[in-house]
């Protein structure tokens, strides 16, 4: 009995899963700190900065996924992390610069992927709104809970189980109380700058 040639087969093989999987990991890595970095510039309002920080990640979106292509089996749950943090960059984007949201398919990634990545943007928005309040800037307020409203009333009518929807269900619970002391913030900032706004006119 001669395993020789079948262990050789064996150990390519796995040679090409192992080199592959490191690269998935290190451009997955920069995908993410990426898209941290562009939503820094969105809430900073550095938009060019933001638009060659999208560039670069665009170009790594593409390099993944053509190395998870090659062993989709293997190297699928590897879109999860990247995808999600691109669709939360993306989306986020688009709400504050008034922009139409673009469609999974556009993007070129996981409907899945999208609707976790979707839920993560409540967050990002309540920490602009927050910036807002603290800048005693009211205008967008309104316009940032509709937003916000939106999402989570198109993600709560996803009524699927979590084998199939992951860990949507808990984002979407999480995104509730999140809108909801947004709201409360909201509130007493558009009331106070009424008040303040009444004190001047008597002035």
């Amino acid at each position: 009995m001669n395993l020789k040639k079948a262990f050789s087969e064996i150990t390519n093989l796995f040679d090409e899963i192992y080199n592959n999987r490191e690269k998935i990991l290190r451009i997955s890595r920069n995908i993410v700190r990426d898209c941290s970095i562009g939503i820094k510039h969105i809430h900073r309002k550095e938009f060019s900065m933001f638009q060659e920080k999208k560039k670069k990640i665009e170009i790594d979106l593409e390099a993944l996924s053509n190395l998870v292509k090659k062993n989709p089996g293997v190297f699928s749950k590897f879109l999860k992390t990247p995808e999600q943090e691109y669709t939360e960059l993306i989306v986020f984007y688009s709400i504050i610069s008034k922009k139409e949201i673009p469609s999974p398919s556009e993007l070129k990634i996981s409907p899945v992927n999208f609707a976790l990545g979707l839920a993560d943007v409540i967050g990002e928005l309540r920490r602009y709104a927050l910036d807002n309040i603290r800048n005693s800037q009211t205008n967008e307020l309104n316009l940032i809970l509709e937003s916000m409203d939106e999402i989570y009333t198109n993600l709560f009518s996803v009524d699927y189980p979590a084998g199939v929807t992951q860990d949507l269900r808990h984002k979407v619970d999480v995104a509730r109380n999140i809108i909801e002391k947004t709201r409360g913030d909201v509130s007493l900032a558009i009331q106070m700058n009424d008040l303040k706004q009444c004190f001047e006119r008597e002035k």
